[in-house]
């Protein structure tokens, strides 16, 4: 039987990868929900990278060979240096002499090509020593693509847990290794075994706050029906648009949504091609059709529907008549209660969930938290809050 909650918010009062010693991140464009957010986080805190001078990371720029091969010297402990010939010189020809790549993967002329997934892979496996587990086969769609210099690296890491292939199952041998692919790997290579770069983390914040904020959001809703369990989507969410959106709403909408889509474990949230094929309906309505559906005062509504504790349908609306700015806060609530976080917050202003606020529209780092711990796999449907609190200390650091 399907069973619906209601949720209201009420109307507000209103390289380079250097090793560099850094104490947090502070990486403007290395968001919490990101898939690499953990690695890198730790990387930086660590310092063993470091981002650019405008406080970026950039984690789709490519590597080249020799900032590849620069990185894995560093974090082996091998000379690095420049020779008459490049500022990666040493390291280089360490490289080469090593057996880490061979000069047909790189010539000595093209230091600085792009290096490719498949190549870093070579390097690390060489540089750390790691081996293919006895037995191991790949499971790669594209295996064959593989070139035979690099087959055994990415068979030594993959075997190890180090590297995964992309949804589509594929792994993309010869695709341009990112930034934040290389911090990845590096850091499973690094401390193999240790979970720190997956653990569930907020700056500022405990692992035990993250848990009763999770508790606290996550189990009941903020009008008061009596269940206090777990729920969430374990089906992709396909949401259709209805009404009169500006295109800032649009835009709002769709970041968040592609966010999310970067949350582990989140199934996927994307727009649907019809209203027939959604699974969640948001209308942009005006403040006198809102007052006609839910009475006076309301500026934004979401509704979910599940069975045995997993939702399976939505409703979201919003207040057109609102300030845009209100309006964006308004939007990353409802979308993110519809994840599952269904109740409101008095404790921490900074968050989307806080009942009063008016400014925050876009998830805090303690947020993201939360969000990443409902869909991690540690969180099922329909746990209550001491099941909860068991599984979850594993999860958060």
């Amino acid at each position: 039987m399907k069973k619906p909650v209601s949720l209201v918010l009420l109307c507000a009062f209103a390289l380079t990868l250097s090793l560099s010693a850094n104490a947090s991140s502070g990486l403007s464009d290395v968001e919490p929900g990101a898939w690499y957010y953990g690695e890198v986080s730790r990387m930086v805190a660590d310092g063993h990278i470091s981002g650019y001078e405008d406080g970026t990371f950039r984690p789709e720029r490519s590597v080249s060979a020799a900032e590849a091969v620069t990185l894995a010297a560093r974090m082996t402990g091998a000379a690095t240096g420049a020779d008459e010939s490049h500022w990666a010189g040493v390291q280089m020809a360490y490289a080469y002499e090593s057996g880490w790549l061979s000069e047909e993967d790189v010539p000595r002329t093209g230091y600085d090509s792009a290096a490719t997934r498949e190549l870093f892979c070579k390097i690390v496996a060489a540089a750390f020593g790691i081996s293919v587990q006895d037995g191991a086969e790949l499971s790669f769609s594209d295996a064959a693509e593989i070139s035979p210099g690099c087959l055994d690296g990415v068979l030594a890491l993959s075997s190890n847990g180090l590297i995964e292939g992309f949804e589509d199952g594929s792994f993309r041998p010869g695709a341009p290794l990112t930034r934040a692919q290389a911090a990845a790997i590096l850091f499973r290579a690094a401390y193999p075994g240790e979970a720190d770069g997956d653990l569930i983390t907020a700056e500022g914040y405990t692992g035990g706050e993250i848990i009763d904020y999770f508790c606290s959001v996550a189990l009941g809703s903020e009008y008061g029906d009596e269940f206090c369990n777990v729920v969430r989507w374990d089906e992709p969410v396909a949401y259709y648009i209805y009404g009169s959106p500006t295109e800032e709403d649009l835009e709002r909408f769709t970041a968040l949504a592609e966010a999310l889509c970067s949350v582990p474990g989140f199934p996927g949230i994307s727009a649907a091609e019809e209203p027939g094929a959604a699974n969640l309906n948001v209308h942009f309505i005006s403040q006198a059709e809102m007052d006609d559906i839910l009475g006076d005062g309301y500026n934004g509504y979401v509704t979910v529907w599940w069975n045995d504790f997993i939702i399976n349908e939505g409703e979201i609306y919003y207040s057109t008549d609102i300030t845009q700015s209100l309006r964006n806060a308004v939007i990353a609530e409802e979308l993110c209660q519809g994840l599952g976080l269904l109740t409101d917050t008095y404790d921490h202003p900074e968050s989307i969930f806080y009942q009063y606020h008016e400014t925050a529209d876009w998830p805090s780092a303690l947020d993201w938290a939360i969000i990443r711990l409902l869909y991690s796999g540690v969180i099922s449907p329909g746990m209550t809050e001491d099941e909860v609190h068991a599984a979850a200390v594993s999860a958060v650091g």
